[in-house]
């Protein structure tokens, strides 16, 4: 067992005794749920430590570690348990080198609520932890090209840490790609490109969509398309002689590197409802729809209010809910509403839902859609 999985398992000791007293609850974990969600935990880790804690297994440790904590933060924030997966969270997600582009749990809000408890209230060596996690997230606010350098950055540390682990390279691939697409800077597009030489990278598990993305720049290379190096060229031919080769490149497939069964792909329920104002998903689309048509009446900035409400239902629906299949949808329609609203506080919301969209959904086809040109 490496080094990182050792240090893991010290730290999380008092917790899995925890985990051992709870019931299992629900076969299918409520999203909401955190009694649920910590049964789900509790399976995580003990599939972690039947595999030998493998690079997938402590990625989807922390995930289950997300969803608890979440859930705790959102519905229990007096329970004890909240405090101490607040500084699992932190000790996890710091020796995991947690990235939120790369990471499809669309739970950065807790990982940040989660390291500025262990900032308050860990010891000395958990607060530095904490401090360094969220100084690090911060610093990403500010310009979107510190997200995909660290990123990069992240993943490559994961693959040093397993070394020769299949899942953690094709990580890295990822993570080239959600790069590019979040910046157009071609120096991650020639990286990726030099990771498809790399035979150690399983190029057969890089998830969908980068799957698909990842063979398109080969192709887009090789046949002679504008902005490629001769050194990109040289590596996409490389690339495109392995897909030749490998029977299983040569159809793209959906790869899950967890998994389906422990991964939460709930929708919200048609009655739940969000926010100060206690919208529906329904009653977001509707107010949407209803904003916009004051807006093309040019009502302007006498909508701020109103689209804040909105906002405010949205992020509720995502903190709840991150999983939701709809969000990337819903999200991109409030910023596109958002940056019709004339006023300051219009544009900073807009802003926010921008960025949550471009990093915690970078996978998504409405992400894309935003990505610079």
């Amino acid at each position: 067992m490496i080094r990182a999985c050792s240090k893991r398992l010290s730290a999380a000791v008092a917790t899995a005794v925890l985990l051992l007293a709870l019931p299992l609850g629900a076969r299918a974990a409520v999203e909401t749920d955190p009694q649920a969600l910590y049964a789900t935990m509790r399976r995580a880790y003990e599939q972690g430590e039947a595999h030998h804690w493998r690079f997938v297994d402590e990625q989807l440790y922390l995930s289950t570690i997300l969803d608890a904590g979440r859930a705790y933060a959102l519905f229990r924030p007096s329970d004890a348990e909240y405090g101490n997966l607040a500084a699992l969270t932190v000790t996890i997600a710091t020796q995991l080198h947690y990235d939120p582009l790369v990471s499809n749990d669309a739970a950065e809000w807790y990982v940040r609520e989660a390291a500025k408890w262990t900032i308050a209230h860990g010891d000395a060596g958990q607060a530095a932890a904490a401090q360094a996690l969220l100084s690090q997230l911060q610093a990403e606010d500010l310009d979107l090209g510190r997200p995909a350098a660290d990123a990069v950055t992240d993943a490559r540390a994961d693959a040093a840490a397993f070394p020769h682990d299949g899942d953690a390279l094709a990580q890295a691939v990822v993570a080239d790609i959600r790069a590019y697409n979040l910046t157009h800077d071609v120096a991650y597009r020639s990286l990726l490109l030099k990771d498809m030489t790399n035979p150690d990278v399983p190029l057969v598990r890089v998830p969908d969509p980068e799957f698909g993305e990842m063979f398109h720049f080969v192709d887009a290379a090789v046949a002679g398309d504008a902005g490629y190096s001769d050194d990109d060229r040289a590596n996409a031919r490389i690339a495109d002689d392995r897909r030749k080769r490998t029977p299983d490149l040569q159809v793209i497939a959906r790869v899950h590197g967890m998994p389906h069964d422990e991964r939460l792909t709930r929708i919200a329920p048609a009655d739940e409802y969000f926010g100060n104002l206690k919208m529906s998903p329904l009653g977001v689309h509707n107010e949407l729809a209803r904003i916009n048509r004051y807006l093309d009446a040019g009502w302007g900035n006498r909508m701020s209010s109103d689209g804040l409400n909105v906002v405010d239902a949205v992020i509720d629906w995502q903190h709840q809910y991150p999983h939701d299949a709809t969000l990337p949808r819903n999200l991109l329609e409030t910023y596109r509403t958002l940056a019709r609203i004339d006023s300051p506080q219009a544009e900073a919301a807009a802003a926010h839902v921008r960025n949550l969209l471009l990093v915690q959904y970078a996978g998504s086809p409405q992400a894309r859609q935003l990505s610079p040109s």
